[in-house]
């Protein structure tokens, strides 16, 4: 039984649904889509797409802004090699529940919404591929439940714990465009064309001063622009021309403003500032991955403007399981949404990685 596009429920309050008629000029992501219950009564939706007795199964997390059709290029070769491929629609993205109330959005939310996905499907011997948030939030959920996970793979993303923190900043809350010009001498609109369409060359511009400052500038553009619109970002982040119909398919989720609350929080979420909470939570995520000798990858694109100076040295030295003889790590001309520029390419390079290290038991 369908549920109403507009509902209430009681843990987060209004809901929406984009209507499946939004996507309806998807190409080439139509994969069965299955929808379990997280949380509360949220509904999260998922690709399950290849045999479903596979011995072995891929776990492929997205980010922000995007939705599980980022992974559109990976998964076809994946499911060619045999695998059982899995990919989820965070809640507040694709064809996942959209809570409109951007306060229902938290780092441990996300991080329990995802966790309850991989335990009720009861999924195990899983490779995980995460990039931005799905990084941050499959991280924490590999540190809690170990054992369903065979290997791992990290790619332009992070696991945020204590450290150096943005002393003006409070814990998830907004914080005033003047702060920025007036301290760090930046504006968010310099990175951007006159439409709100990301700029990569001024994107570039402005990551010669560290990357630390494009987040920002990031950061108050979810925060300020008048409609985040997914095609307006993802090219300003690719090296490759994105055609037509996958700009619109990033689009196709979020058909007015209040579909895009959970997109327009996120950034929000990052705990760069040195009160909040969810910093000692990745602390915890750590204390795991420092002992942590299952194989371990990271794929990096190298003109990504959030971390190409630090390219995966935080997993690479922090984990063991990155230092095991076989691992291959790989730095590509790539930026941000590498599996746009890069998806056949990261597919081999997993199928390579999956075949190095064979399942023991």
């Amino acid at each position: 039984m369908s549920l109403p596009e507009r509902r209430i429920v009681p843990t987060v309050g209004e809901v929406v649904r984009t209507p499946e008629s939004c996507f309806k000029n998807v190409v080439g992501y139509d994969w069965p889509v299955h929808e379990v219950t997280v949380g509360a009564g949220l509904q999260m939706a998922y690709v399950d797409a290849g045999p479903s007795d596979a011995k072995e199964t891929m776990f492929l997390l997205h980010g922000e802004p995007m939705w599980g059709y980022l992974y559109h290029k990976m998964v076809t070769p994946l499911v060619a090699a045999g695998y059982r491929v899995i990919v989820p629609d965070l809640i507040g993205f694709g064809r996942s529940d959209k809570p409109t109330d951007e306060l229902a959005y938290t780092y441990s939310n996300h991080v329990a919404w995802v966790r309850e996905l991989v335990e009720k499907l009861n999924l195990t011997n899983l490779t995980f591929f995460g990039q931005d948030w799905g990084g941050l939030v499959g991280g924490r959920v590999i540190s809690e439940v170990p054992d369903r996970f065979a290997r791992v793979v990290f790619s332009n993303t992070g696991l945020p714990r204590s450290g150096p923190s943005v002393p003006f900043i409070t814990a998830q809350k907004p914080f005033d465009p003047q702060i920025m010009k007036d301290m760090m001498n930046m504006d968010w609109r310099a990175t951007v064309n006159d439409d709100d369409s990301i700029n990569a060359d001024k994107v570039h511009a402005l990551v010669e001063a560290g990357p630390a400052f494009y987040f920002l500038a990031w950061r108050m553009y979810a925060q300020e622009v008048k409609e985040l619109i997914p095609s307006k970002i993802v090219q300003g982040w690719c090296l490759s021309k994105l055609s037509p119909e996958s700009l619109a398919a990033y689009d196709a989720p979020y058909p007015s403003h209040e579909f895009s609350a959970g997109a327009r929080r996120f950034p929000m979420l990052v705990p760069i500032s040195a009160d909040d909470s969810e910093r000692e939570k990745g602390d915890a995520a750590w204390e795991v991955f420092n002992t942590f000798t299952k194989p371990v990858l990271t794929i990096w694109g190298d003109r990504c403007p959030f971390t190409y100076m630090e390219m995966g040295k935080q997993y690479r030295e922090g984990i063991p399981g990155t230092q095991l003889p076989g691992i291959n790590h790989k730095v590509y001309r790539a930026s941000h949404f590498i599996q746009e520029d890069l998806g056949t390419e990261l597919a081999a390079d997993m199928v390579s990685f999956i075949s190095a290290f064979p399942l023991t038991a």
